[in-house]
């Protein structure tokens, strides 16, 4: 399901921005991939040395509490480095870098339930690389984005994923577009790791309160569909380990009042929120949601 790709007028700053993006992509491409993964990381230290989005990291560390000071520090410094090699492989064409699949039974099982599947995703390792994967390995493999903002960079993202056999929900309908998709067993994958706002709801996340999407847990309750979260992280060597996890709905009370259907809905949430905080705390230099505002409402990122 292709929902019509919103095309804004861009901004004189887009062309640049657009230009910069195409400049990056040729060069990337021009020499082998070790290289190129050595130039990205190196590129990803100096963001890191002249502080670019720092503040923003720090915030997030410091408030989630997980690891002194010192830790976080070489954290962050490998997250930085890892920033420009994932940077490298989203830019790079043709042959796909080396993978290997873990557990993909789970992905399986789940797809042979019939009810539609529901791959949850955070920004962790390389969430675009699992499309170039599976786009033209897997039948009717959606994704739900949010259009960015240079319609220029949004129509290029938006043909790289069409090439890829991989349709484009957009936000603005991503609950009529998932509900269609989960109807004809096909499979939605959604990144639920950004702050909601209003329109989320508050549930444990690394040990705190975040504002956190409802729809993924709202049409399990509602239709059945199944839900694999799973990740694809850059070992050292420059491979990737694409892991699949099971997510079996958690006890809960049947529908026959709005509180039942509400808890049963916050169960799920934090079921998955659970999942995507082991992640974290076992690899944290590949979640890219540090660079994020995940806990705005609760910490004061304008100081």
């Amino acid at each position: 399901m292709n929902d019509k790709n919103p095309k804004p007028k861009p901004k004189r700053s887009h062309y640049f921005e657009y230009a910069a993006l195409r400049v990056l992509e040729f060069a990337v491409n021009l020499v082998p991939r070790r290289l190129a993964l050595a130039l990205g990381g190196a590129v990803g230290r100096l963001l890191c040395l002249f502080g670019v989005y720092r503040r923003i990291v720090r915030k997030n560390f410091d408030h989630v509490g997980l690891w002194d000071r010192g830790k976080a520090d070489k954290i962050i410094r490998g997250l930085y480095r890892n920033m420009g090699r994932y940077a490298v492989d989203f830019l790079r064409r043709g042959k796909l870098p080396p993978y290997r699949l873990n557990r993909y039974e789970l992905y399986m099982s789940a797809r042979d339930k019939g009810k539609g599947t529901i791959i949850v995703l955070a920004h962790f390792g390389n969430w675009e690389l699992l499309a170039s994967v599976w786009g033209k390995q897997v039948s009717d493999l959606n994704v739900v984005a949010k259009p960015m903002s240079n319609s220029l960079v949004e129509g290029w993202l938006f043909k790289k994923r069409t090439a890829l056999g991989v349709s484009t929900i957009y936000t603005e309908s991503a609950l009529r577009g998932m509900l269609t998709v989960l109807k004809r067993n096909g499979v939605t994958a959604i990144l639920i790791d950004q702050n909601m706002g209003s329109m989320g709801t508050p549930v444990p996340f690394l040990g705190k309160t975040a504002s956190t999407v409802r729809t993924v847990a709202g049409l399990i309750r509602k239709t059945g569909a199944a839900a694999v979260p799973m990740y694809a992280i850059m070992r050292g060597d420059g491979r990737y380990d694409i892991e699949f996890f099971e997510a079996e709905p958690p006890p809960a009370p049947q529908a026959g009042a709005d509180g039942d259907s509400e808890a049963a809905i916050a169960a799920i949430q934090a079921q998955h929120n659970d999942i995507l905080s082991q992640w974290v705390m076992k690899h944290p230099e590949h979640w890219f949601g540090w660079f994020h505002r995940r806990f705005r409402g609760f910490v004061d990122y304008r100081k």
